[in-house]
């Protein structure tokens, strides 16, 4: 495949921005926006997955070029149509690279699992007030589901 091919895969496999309706499927009853702080949160979350499966799986030469082309997708499909929160782009760009670096902290030097780094996300969108601390519970059965890391890296194989 190509990367553009592989980009247009992984957004397939990427789930949709989570709703207000989806949320209440878990029991988490929030606003408009805070379920759209929920789903960037997530959305960092699958980025960070991809990124690591993108890096174990995809020879190097090919990376840059499938991240833009990802990236670019979200922007166009999620980002502009307002289902991620307020805010630039370029904005969130930063905010990613934040999320990635701490995930990567979590995994690479304290070797947390999938759960953990869930957790930690989770963490975040309660820090946010986004979704109240006693439906975390929900929440991480919500990130375990909305963020299907292990998918990232099965495409990948298959596509490598």
């Amino acid at each position: 495949m190509t990367p553009l091919q592989t980009a247009a895969a992984l957004l397939k496999t990427m789930p949709q921005p989570v709703s207000t309706a989806q949320l209440e499927e878990y029991g988490i009853e929030v606003s408009e926006s805070s379920a759209r702080q929920v789903a960037r949160e997530i959305l960092s979350l699958n980025l960070y997955w991809i990124q690591a499966a993108i890096d174990a799986h995809i020879p190097l030469k090919y990376r840059t070029a499938i991240l833009e082309t990802l990236f670019e997708s979200i922007r166009t499909f999620w980002w502009e149509s307002g289902q991620l929160g307020a805010g630039t782009w370029e904005e969130y760009q930063k905010e990613l690279d934040e999320r990635r670096a701490k995930y990567g902290l979590l995994v690479d030097q304290e070797g947390m699992s999938h759960m953990a780094v869930s957790a930690e996300a989770a963490s975040l969108i309660e820090d946010r007030g986004s979704v109240p601390s006693e439906d975390r519970q929900k929440l991480l059965v919500l990130l375990i589901d909305y963020a299907p890391a292990v998918q990232y890296g099965k495409l990948l194989d298959e596509i490598g």
